[in-house]
């Protein structure tokens, strides 16, 4: 019975690690603008403040006339990658709020990034981005964060299944 147990929890950090997304869809650069009737489809509130965010990262990096793909991509990952996960999601308005605000601060032309970042079928990949933020950002307390609130959040449901196995 304990085999089966392990073998549950096994199989739930393997999906769990497949479901999680390192990267920005290129769809949040498409306008989904809804079509007839939209009282079932109304999308959620962003939980994210993006009116709060820093967007100097964006302003110093991403200069025109000549906007250059390498530091105006740069600058958007930095900005947009730590909310991968909520621009993805297609049910809340996350993806047009941020860019509501990149274009407000920074007074881009329309499609700069949908025309600049495409890096592959997947859209723009957050890994690497990701990776070097989670080493160089010291919490509060002065310390190192390593990982993300995903991690965490399948320890818990992994020990929680193996709970629920066992008694």
């Amino acid at each position: 019975m304990a085999s089966s147990g392990f073998m549950h929890l096994l199989l739930f950090f393997l999906f769990a690690a497949l479901a999680s997304s390192a990267s920005i869809s290129n769809n949040v650069f498409e306008s989904h603008g809804v079509t007839g009737r939209s009282l079932l489809q109304q999308k959620a509130a962003c939980p994210v403040n993006f009116e709060n965010q820093n967007y100097t990262i964006m302003t110093s990096q991403c200069k025109g006339p000549n906007y250059q793909a390498r530091s105006c991509c740069g600058a958007f990952k930095q900005l947009a990658c730590p909310f991968s996960q909520q621009l993805n999601d297609l049910k809340n308005d996350c993806a047009s709020t941020l860019f509501s605000y990149i274009n407000l601060y920074g007074k881009y032309p329309p499609g700069l990034f949908a025309s600049l970042c495409r890096e592959d079928q997947d859209g723009i990949d957050c890994e690497e981005t990701l990776k070097n933020a989670s080493q160089n950002t010291p919490q509060k307390n002065g310390a190192m964060t390593g990982c993300s609130q995903s991690p965490m959040l399948m320890l818990a449901a992994g020990f929680l299944m193996l709970l629920f196995n066992l008694f």
